[in-house]
Order: structure tokens, then C-alpha cells, then sequence
């Protein structure tokens, strides 16, 4: 964290002074000359890393109350920077400072317009800063922090006058509901405590009389003054600053108020300066003077600070979520480890019962080796359903056949059971080389038919009728379908028969056709 330095600017001389933990040390004083201007320089390059903030105590100061209309987001600041245009012309300045909106009517925003009018004192001392791109956070005026420092004083009136001391002059600065209306310093023409007392007094009817005229006062009213002293000076102001009928003068004890605010280091004499530079650097307030140039290098470092606190906060919660990841490993490593030892109890456990068991009449493998048949058997295994239906479609379109029996199987080889005759050769379809794949099993059906007695002497009514089976059974294409047998031979290598033998065979019209499917 960079250190913070506290600029103090009035009509003759700025000081800084480093403020750190409550503690207000001042490290040098520059005269409005060259050589000053000089002397700032070689400060400002000792101190690149610092943070600057400059606060002006300066007659030459403008204060308006304007009520606007309720405008948000580029509206607004367009209106803003036309409104302070036209109050505050030639002076770059400038601030607005919102005390929110009225409860009634339009609800309307009450905005106070203020700036430093002599923008020429401040030139030399922002380009020097400029040049050694030091980083100013802002210029600020030392009346807008006196509502802040006379809320932590104790209780006052609606209406309050807080008067202070300052190596400028007599800073009043009229405060109503804790908001500033305007404020006005005075130049001291002496040094003397009692002719000090004596002009707070007279510039505080001053004032009196301006509020009346501006109707901030109703006529008769008092006004309530607070006057910031020194401890050892409050019998001097009370002697020459006394109440009367239009003003009510109370003295608050200047080191009191700085114990109230934490200021460590206690001023030495009547001036308050230290206290508002504290009031500073405690609670900066969000409105400042300075443009967005000025205040260009304090961007960067804002930015790059931002950067750093993402990255350590990114940075932190890898660490976590690494810190956790490992507390998971090891948790999980430390389970493992409880497994292993389980395991290997169990395994001990389970050698020393198997020894118990009587022996075995084969080895534990031949018996995996069974049982692994066993369960590839009974996948294989299957219904005769799906075949018998497939016969019982073809039996539909062929009424003349009939079936006398089935005989099923399981093969390996599809072609199992196949006849050799002639007449099986003429009615079976040729076997495919992919029909038998390795490891395949097929469940294969021999149907044994029947032809009708009247057909014995159409030989070709049989041959159609078995075909006519045969290719209904065909339209199944997951069958193949092979004829074994005709109802008579038809080889032209067997001899005719007589009339005798074919009577004899009118009851033996019988085909045999087989069929196989692929599990």
C-alpha cells in the first residue's frame, strides 16, 4: 500500500505532510516562487510511489445552489458540466455535489455548484505534479469537509456557523442539516490571540447580517457559532468573543475535537489546518476538484492495484482449492490404505476357511471351464416356435400337403441331415461360402410329409406341390430350406417300375424337406 502525503495549499505556500495510522508529520514548506516550485520537484521525485491529495484553503472560491430537474447517467453529466460552465466560466476547478432529491412536487435535485476561481495559484503546483507523474488522487476544498468534522463534534442547531482558524485566515463556513450553503475566509491582519477573538466575532456578525439578507435566517432568529480553539487560548476568546442576542457562541476545545476525529498528533497552536487534513486523508470525500487529467496516473495505479487484488484473491482460491483437492487425495489415499488391509484380511480369512473345505474332484479351472460351456449352451439354446411357425404359414398356401412328423436338432452345420439322391441335388439351393460362420449354431427341422393317395398318377402335381412347400417356406430369408426327398424317384439312373409296384406305392406318397435357421 502506498504511503499517503497531504498537500496543504493556501495564497502563499504549500506544505506537505505524511499521514499514516492517525499521525500528521509535516516534511516541508514551499514559497509561490520558482524556487519553490523547484523545491517541490525534487520532493514530488522522492516520493514517485506516494499518493498525493492537495487540499486548498483560498479566498477565491464560488458557491451555488441550484435545484434541477432528476436526470441520470450521460443527461446528468452533460447538464452538470453546462450548469458549472455557465456559474464558474474559465475555471477548470469544478465540482457539483448532490444533497438529493425533495419529497415533493417534481422531486426535483438540489445540487450545490462549487469551484476555485483562481485556477492560476494552482497551475504551477499541478504541473509539477503532472511532470513527475505523481499520482493525485484529487484537489479538495476545505469547506466541503466541514460538515463531516462538525458531525463528530457534539450536538449543534439546524442552523450552525463553524469557525476555524487556519494560517489562511478565518474560515466560516455556514452549515444547515449538514449540508454546506457556502463558507468564506477572512485574512488575519494580526497574530495577536485577542485581536484573532475579536475577529471571529466581527466576521461572524458579518455573516449574520449576509444570511439574513438571503433569507436563510428568519429575522430574530440567533445563530448558533462554533468556534474551534486552541486549549490554551479559549480564555482569550471568551473575554473577546461573547454571545449576544443574534449570536450564541460555544468553543469547542481544538484537541478535543482532534482526540474525537483520531488525529494522534495534537496541534501546538489555534490552528486547524491538521485537523482538516486528517478529516482528509480519514474520510476523502467523493467529490473533488480536479479534472480526469490531473488525475491520470492515480487511475493507473488504481487500475494496477485492482489487478493485484484480483490476481492475489484468484491466487488465494487456487490455494484453497488445491488445499482441498489435497485434503481430498488424502483422505482417498488414506481410505485406499484401509481397503488394501481389508482386502488382504478377507483374503486370509477367506484362505483359511477354503482349507476347510473337502477336496474338490477337479480343478477349480475345469470347473470355470464347464460352467462357462454350460452358460454358452444355454445362450444358444432356442425355440422351436419360430420354426413351426414358419411351417405351419408354408402348410396354409399348400392344403394337398400335409406333415407326418418334424425332427428338430441343433448342429453346427446347417447342411446336417442333408440327403445325397438326385432329386435332393435337384431341390436344394447351393450352400454360400459366408453361410457358415465360425462359433455358429443353427437350429435345423427335417419335415416329414404327406401327399394325398389321389395324386399317385400326377407325378408332376406332386413335384409342384413339394416345390410349391418348399418355396413358401422360402419367403422366410432367414430359413434355408432344402429338399431331401420326393414322392418318387426321379433320377434318370433308377429303373421304372411296374403297374404293380406303383399300387403298391400309392400309400407311400412321402417327401422329406429340411429347414435351418441361424441362432
Amino acid at each position: 500500500m502506498p504511503q499517503l502525503r497531504l498537500l496543504y495549499l493556501d495564497a502563499n505556500h504549500l506544505s506537505a505532510s505524511l499521514w499514516q495510522s492517525g499521525t500528521l508529520r509535516e516534511e516541508a514548506q514551499f514559497v509561490q516562487d520558482e524556487t519553490g516550485y523547484a523545491a517541490f520537484a525534487e520532493y514530488l521525485a522522492r516520493h514517485r510511489t506516494s499518493n498525493f491529495c492537495l487540499l486548498a484553503d483560498i479566498a477565491e472560491e464560488g458557491f451555488q445552489i441550484e435545484t434541477l430537474p432528476y436526470t441520470q447517467g450521460a443527461d446528468r453529466s452533460s447538464l452538470l458540466a453546462r450548469k458549472l460552465g455557465q456559474f464558474f466560466y474559465g475555471s477548470p476547478l469544478v465540482t457539483a455535489v448532490s444533497y438529493g432529491r425533495e419529497k415533493s412536487g417534481r422531486r426535483d435535485e438540489r445540487i450545490l455548484f462549487t469551484a476555485l476561481t483562481r485556477p492560476q495559484l494552482f497551475e504551477p503546483w499541478l504541473a509539477a505534479l503532472r511532470s513527475a507523474e505523481a499520482q493525485l488522487k484529487g484537489v479538495y476544498s476545505l469547506p466541503l469537509l466541514g460538515p463531516g468534522l462538525l458531525a463528530k463534534l457534539p450536538a449543534a442547531d439546524k442552523h450552525c456557523l463553524l469557525v476555524s482558524i487556519t494560517r489562511s485566515g478565518i474560515r466560516q463556513s455556514f452549515i444547515e442539516d449538514g449540508e454546506l450553503k457556502f463558507s468564506r475566509l477572512s485574512p488575519l491582519t494580526t497574530a495577536g490571540t485577542a485581536d484573532v477573538a475579536a475577529s471571529c466575532a466581527a466576521e461572524a456578525k458579518k455573516i449574520y447580517q449576509y444570511l439574513l439578507g438571503q433569507r436563510l435566517l428568519a429575522r430574530g432568529a440567533p445563530l448558533q457559532v462554533v468556534v474551534l480553539a486552541h486549549p490554551a487560548e479559549q480564555g482569550a476568546f471568551l473575554e473577546n468573543c461573547k454571545s449576544t442576542d443574534e449570536l450564541r457562541i460555544s468553543f469547542q476545545d481544538l484537541h478535543a475535537a482532534c482526540k474525537a476525529c483520531g488525529l494522534k498528533s495534537l496541534p501546538k497552536d489555534t490552528f486547524s489546518e491538521s485537523l482538516y487534513l486528517h478529516q482528509l486523508a480519514e474520510k476523502t470525500p467523493k467529490e473533488q476538484f480536479a479534472p480526469d487529467s490531473e488525475r491520470h496516473f492515480y487511475r493507473l495505479w488504481q487500475i494496477n492495484s485492482w489487478l493485484l487484488k484480483g490476481g492475489a484473491v484468484v491466487l488465494f482460491a487456487c490455494l484453497l482449492l488445491a488445499a482441498r483437492e489435497m485434503g481430498t487425495v488424502l483422505e482417498l489415499r488414506a481410505a485406499t490404505s484401509m481397503l488394501q488391509l481389508q482386502a488382504e484380511s478377507d483374503q486370509q480369512k477367506y484362505n483359511t476357511i477354503q482349507k476347510t473345505f473337502p477336496p474338490m474332484p477337479t480343478s477349480t479351472e475345469n470347473l470355470r471351464a464347464v460352467v462357462g460351456r454350460f452358460e454358452d449352451l444355454e445362450r444358444r439354446s432356442a425355440s422351436l416356435e419360430p420354426l413351426l411357425q414358419s411351417i405351419s404359414r408354408a402348410l396354409d398356401n399348400v392344403p394337398k400337403a400335409d406333415v407326418e412328423r418334424i425332427q428338430w436338432q441343433l448342429g453346427g452345420n446347417p447342411d446336417d441331415g442333408t440327403g445325397s439322391s438326385s432329386d435332393a441335388r435337384k431341390g436344394t439351393a447351393p450352400v454360400a461360402p459366408g453361410d457358415k460362420p465360425a462359433g455358429a449354431m443353427y437350429a435345423i427341422a427335417q419335415v416329414h410329409g404327406l401327399l394325398p393317395a389321389s395324386m399317385a398318377a400326377d407325378q408332376r402335381g406332386q413335384i409342384e406341390t413339394v416345390n410349391a412347400f418348399a418355396n413358401g417356406l422360402r419367403q422366410d430369408k432367414t430359413l434355408k430350406v432344402a429338399i431331401l426327398r420326393m414322392p418318387f424317384d426321379i433320377e434318370s439312373g433308377k429303373s421304372l417300375k411296374s403297374t404293380e409296384d406303383a399300387e403298391r406305392g400309392l400309400s407311400q406318397l412321402k417327401f422329406v424337406i429340411q429347414v435351418s435357421r441361424k441362432l
